[in-house]
């Protein structure tokens, strides 16, 4: 059913549609956090960076996660 096939596109198609501010809103997330633990500690940069690379990290487990998941909805 053409229909059918359609509907279920733009039900993907929502359900990351969200991916992209995720992804900003967590690696900025993490940046801030990194930059108020590098003020307290003295460091110079390193806990941003990782701060952020942590906030990356945490959207891509999240993504893959649901991929894998969507995946075996399917079978």
């Amino acid at each position: 059913m053409p229909g059918a096939k359609n509907g279920s596109n733009r039900g993907a198609a929502l359900r990351y549609a969200g991916l992209g501010i995720e992804l900003a809103a967590s690696v900025t997330l993490g940046a801030f956090a990194g930059q108020w633990a590098d003020r307290k500690t003295g460091a110079r940069g390193i806990f941003t960076i990782a701060g952020a690379l942590l906030g990356f990290g945490a959207t891509m487990y999240s993504l893959i996660r649901g991929l894998r998941s969507s995946g075996q909805d399917r079978k």
